[in-house]
């Protein structure tokens, strides 16, 4: 018999893809028309929200969607209780250079510890405004201050993608205009499991609304209905949905942590978890695949910890525990400097 095999899933629950559905501007349309869509399919949401405008209407400079109305603090907490992620869109909604009165820290960094102070939970992501002149220069401060940032285009997401610059597809009731780094294939009419299989797809619209305006960035509900019933189709209800909170812990924990010296004795299989802890994520569950452990019955496991100092041996819950065919699939908290023993 094969020797057992402990293997670090590429996605949470060995989904073929993760997918996340993000909100620009974080306006209330969002929360009347998205949320019943986004709750039918069991799909969390994610708002980019304009941190100095929030709970009343849009006045940015330069915007085509002046006048909506942005969700206030109150809102946006009935969202995050739902499950939801909120992210920095900058203080302002900035053009470089020529926005009155700029002030790139404000933008940036102040914007964020407002918004962390407003909502009292970390606010990790941010989300670039309008196009990409506005990216380069403030991503050293980006990296200062955030675990991510999603940038204005892109397709899926594959590998060791960067965490700084990651790609966000538009989605649109009339499709996107035509751009280089927005793939046909993300299109609803063309998606497959072949196009965004192991990837991260990552997308963004702006408003939701039954009588769209400017259908080329914004959306329908029925839209949206059609285009989430084509990612549970081409999935088979499999694919990970998820804010983009939980992907980039995710991510990141897949990145610093390492499987050790899996071996089996005496009906055990026991392995090392090595590496270095991820600082500033805030879910550190992973799912794992044992392979060959020649159990019959579903496993139990027991956890070792080596270094309890620092916080390490806090994070121990076993979420689920299921067969896959032969094997099963471990979904449970990790962190490094533990042992793992798994026994049926």
């Amino acid at each position: 018999m094969p020797s057992p095999a402990v293997t670090l899933c590429t996605w949470k629950n060995d989904a073929p893809f993760a997918y996340s559905m993000t909100y620009d501007e974080g306006t209330v349309d969002t929360l009347a028309n998205a949320l019943p869509i986004h709750e039918k399919y069991g799909i969390p949401g994610h708002l980019d929200v304009v941190a100095g405008q929030l709970g009343r209407p849009r006045d940015a400079f330069a915007s085509s969607l002046n006048g909506y109305w942005h969700m206030g603090v109150d809102e946006l907490k009935f969202l995050m209780e739902k499950g939801w992620g909120v992210g920095n869109h900058s203080w302002s909604h900035y053009v470089y250079p020529c926005h009155p009165g700029l002030d790139l820290y404000r933008e940036i960094v102040w914007s964020k510890y407002r918004l962390e102070d407003m909502l009292d939970f970390p606010v990790r992501i941010f989300t670039i405004p309008n196009d990409v002149y506005n990216y380069e220069v403030v991503l050293p401060t980006i990296k200062e201050h955030y675990l991510a940032c999603a940038f204005i285009e892109g397709g899926p997401n594959r590998d060791e993608f960067d965490l700084y610059k990651i790609g966000n597809c538009l989605v649109a009731s009339d499709g996107f205009r035509p751009r280089p780094q927005w793939p046909e294939e993300l299109k609803t009419e063309n998606l497959s499991l072949e196009f965004v299989k192991g990837s991260w797809v990552y997308e963004t619209s702006h408003l939701c609304l039954w009588n769209v305006p400017q259908a080329h960035k914004c959306v329908t509900p029925e839209y949206m209905d059609e285009r989430f019933k084509r990612l549970h189709e081409i999935s088979d209800g499999k694919m990970w949905a998820a804010k983009p909170d939980d992907v980039i812990d995710y991510e990141l924990m897949r990145r610093n942590i390492q499987i050790e010296n899996v071996r089996h004795s005496d009906g055990k299989v026991s392995f090392d978890v090595a590496g270095e802890w991820p600082g500033g994520i805030m879910n550190c569950t992973v799912t794992l695949r044992l392979s060959n452990s020649g159990f019959d019955s579903v496993p139990q496991i027991e956890q070792e910890y080596h270094v309890s100092e620092g916080g390490y041996a806090f994070h121990k819950e076993v979420e689920s525990i299921r067969r896959a065919g032969d094997d099963f699939l471990l979904t449970l908290q990790l962190a490094p400097h533990r042992t793992i023993h798994i026994t049926s």
